[in-house]
């Protein structure tokens, strides 16, 4: 059993519905500024080059980022733990590459039994 202290107030917890799944909102955010997301890891580990005016504290932060990154040509991987190398998207380019896996051969998640009923 939870002992509550009865002389400091509990705050609630704020919470709130969307009417829209939380995956939709993810797919169609945009980029405000017209740079990726990636856009001071990808400079950093091209040139060494950090943002402008930002902190040593985000400094750091970039730098222990940047080395989970690799570059290869003009193209940013995040490597993983397991040696496999995921390659970094914007916006524009992950909503594509979804239509198109959800649009082709993995359209459907029924297996064809499912299918001809």
């Amino acid at each position: 059993m939870i002992k509550a202290n009865k002389k400091e107030d509990v705050r609630p917890i704020q919470m709130s519905i969307s009417k829209v799944s939380a995956y939709f909102c993810n797919i169609e955010e945009e980029e405000k500024d017209d740079h990726p997301w990636y856009q001071d890891i990808l400079r950093y580990v091209r040139n060494r080059e950090y943002p402008e005016q930002v902190t040593e504290n985000d400094k750091r932060t970039l730098r222990r980022l940047a080395c989970e990154y690799v570059l290869d040509g003009d193209i940013l991987y995040k490597g993983r733990k397991d040696q496999v190398l995921l390659r970094c998207v914007d916006a524009v380019e992950a909503r594509q590459i979804l239509e198109e896996v959800h649009e082709g051969v993995c359209g459907t998640h029924a297996n064809g039994f499912t299918m001809a009923r």
